[in-house]
């Protein structure tokens, strides 16, 4: 498994400052449980020939080698690191950094560098959220299509997409949590707690690009859903709502006198 997500492990160490030569990723290769795996199975692990290479190359150094590469090219792909092909040096980005902190993949930086833009809605922004790499495992059963159809015509903030999708899926469960609406079947609700626990780091590591890039509007937006979600109380709702000894009825009407500004509250 470590493979498939090497990138990601190998940009941490950069950040830390322990792998900074191309040399010292093969050697931080050499101390993983993946290496042992590779001696011991090295066919199973895409070598050819392996008894061959086993004997003019013990340590496998060159397959460590192609990993090392392979990653580090991945990582300057998106941006994450820059890599010195000729002395082999690894240094990391601000997004590298992002990136580690908030445990986000290479390929969710890589989108979120594509497709933010200083002047997002809050669609726009919902939608590049439910797009993340970190969702990729959910999918939209055929008992849920019914209940997700009903939720999205609860949720405050319009889903393009169809209910099957799984995008939307994510979107309206991110929306639902915040509206602190009740779900029926139990996947939904095991689903609905993975994105809200992704959600805050997300919201987070967005909040950080926007800032580094001084989009003042976009990181303004961005604060206020992760405030949302932490919270559980949208912008167009009283604030009171975070404390649940105030009734639901007084909420209500704080809200609709929306003329009323809050240092009045004192």
């Amino acid at each position: 498994q470590l493979i498939k997500t090497l990138p990601d492990h190998l940009n941490a160490e950069i950040v830390l400052g322990t792998v900074q030569t191309l040399s010292e990723a093969v050697d931080w290769l050499s101390y993983t449980f993946l290496y042992i795996r590779m001696l011991q199975n090295p066919g199973l692990y895409g070598i050819v020939n392996s008894a061959n290479t086993l004997k003019t190359d013990p340590t496998l150094k060159q397959r460590r080698l192609d990993l090392a590469h392979t990653a580090a090219c991945l990582l300057e792909k998106s941006h994450l690191i820059r890599y010195d092909r000729r002395s082999g040096a690894l240094q990391s980005t601000p997004l590298g950094r992002v990136s580690s902190q908030y445990y986000i993949s290479h390929a969710s930086m890589a989108l979120y560098s594509r497709h933010l833009r200083p002047n997002m809605t809050d669609i726009e922004l919902l939608r590049l959220f439910s797009m993340s790499g970190e969702f990729s495992h959910i999918t939209v059963r055929e008992e849920e299509k019914l209940e997700l159809v009903k939720l999205a015509a609860k949720v405050p903030i319009p889903v393009k997409e169809s209910p099957s999708e799984p995008s939307a899926k994510i979107n309206i469960l991110l929306q639902a949590y915040i509206s602190k609406l009740k779900l029926d079947g139990f996947a939904l609700v095991s689903d609905m707690a993975f994105v809200q626990q992704s959600a805050a780091r997300i919201m987070r590591a967005l909040f950080e690009i926007a800032l580094r890039r001084n989009w003042s509007g976009l990181t303004k937006l961005i604060l206020a859903f992760a405030n949302m979600v932490a919270h559980r109380v949208w912008r167009s709702q009283s604030p009171l709502r975070q404390f649940k000894n105030v009734p639901e009825i007084v909420s209500r009407k704080l809200e609709r006198k929306s003329d009323i500004e809050w240092a009045r509250y004192a």
